[in-house]
């Protein structure tokens, strides 16, 4: 509507301020807004509050911001460390060798988590030098000489 019908038509010449740009805009998308809509036969505005009981409002603030949640699966590294958007982040030692879900805001990676089993673990950006001293846990090692199969007959 804007492009076609309004900009199109607007003499640039006769507008002298930005205040007066946004005036006869904000009169072109009134106009618009009151103006009956041939096929449905009634205004955008009296379409909108029409619906307007069948609108609903989100649960919470969080709720909405779970809906828009970007959601990627990540493997965590030996050192406890995962790889987003070209940024490394420390995650729990208890995923490490795990590929796991992060979830984050499109705006940004301040708050971004790994959700497990509905608890969310917060991740913070890795300082490697920080890193490099943290001690982990050793993994035992399987001794496979020693492992004895029920159904071999040996």
């Amino acid at each position: 509507m804007l492009k076609s019908r309004w900009l199109h038509g607007l003499d640039t010449g006769q507008i002298r301020s930005i205040d007066e740009f946004n005036q006869e805009l904000a009169e072109a998308v009134r106009k618009h807004n009151l103006t009956e809509n041939s096929s449905t036969g009634q205004s955008p505005m009296d379409r909108f509050l029409g619906t307007h009981g069948r609108i609903r409002a989100p649960k919470s603030d969080e709720w909405l911001d779970e809906c828009f949640m970007n959601r990627l699966v990540r493997k965590v590294k030996n050192d406890s460390t995962l790889s987003m958007l070209n940024r490394q982040f420390d995650a729990p030692m208890q995923f490490m060798r795990q590929s796991v879900e992060v979830r984050f805001l499109p705006d940004g990676l301040e708050n971004a988590y790994i959700f497990d089993n509905g608890i969310r673990y917060p991740l913070k950006l890795t300082d490697k030098q920080a890193n490099s001293k943290v001690r982990r846990e050793k993994w035992p090692t399987i001794d496979y000489s020693k492992e004895v199969a029920s159904d071999v007959n040996v």
